[in-house]
């Protein structure tokens, strides 16, 4: 009997026990005043040129489907949401030869906040959202940027969907 009810304590201790990790962003929740959200034009410090207008288009896009927030011009917003592609960088993936590459991958990094429309102050933050792609090194430069803004194109959608999950509590 006491090894029964001693084994019944052990599994409920493991049962109620955790860690204690967790995402510190995954708590975070709009106050209830925000209905309407204003993304501003996405900044780039990268050199892929196109790339801010692409995470830009991708978030609006985002938040136009399905957010319970309602996409509207900045004077008429609640919240807006602030973004800059901190980085793009592009690595080797696979080889031939030691210097002929065959397939290369891009990496992009970008900072989001979320800022009352009103009083400017900051209500939310990501200063770390990070994806890569990798694409193929074709025979001619111009079918190997073409790769590469299909890959560009697809992190921008990644992004999004990854700004509007952590913004909207969508999990």
């Amino acid at each position: 009997m006491r090894k029964t009810v001693f084994l019944w304590a052990v599994a409920l201790l493991f049962c109620c026990a955790s860690c204690g990790y967790h995402r510190q962003e995954s708590n975070f929740q709009l106050p209830s005043w925000v209905k309407t959200i204003y993304v501003a034009p996405v900044k780039n410090d990268s050199n892929e040129l196109r790339l801010g207008t692409w995470v830009t288009d991708e978030l609006r896009e985002e938040f136009l489907r399905d957010s319970g927030l309602k996409l509207v011009p900045k004077d008429e917003a609640d919240i807006i949401l602030d973004g800059r592609v901190v980085s793009a960088y592009t690595t080797g993936l696979s080889y031939v030869r030691y210097d002929v590459a065959v397939e290369r991958r891009i990496g992009v990094e970008c900072a989001i906040k979320l800022v009352d429309a009103k009083t400017g102050k900051q209500i939310w933050q990501s200063a770390n959202i990070y994806r890569e792609e990798g694409f193929y090194v074709a025979k001619d430069i111009m079918t190997t940027e073409d790769h590469k803004d299909t890959a560009l194109k697809k992190i921008s959608r990644d992004i999004a969907e990854i700004v509007h999950h952590r913004v909207t509590g969508v999990f």
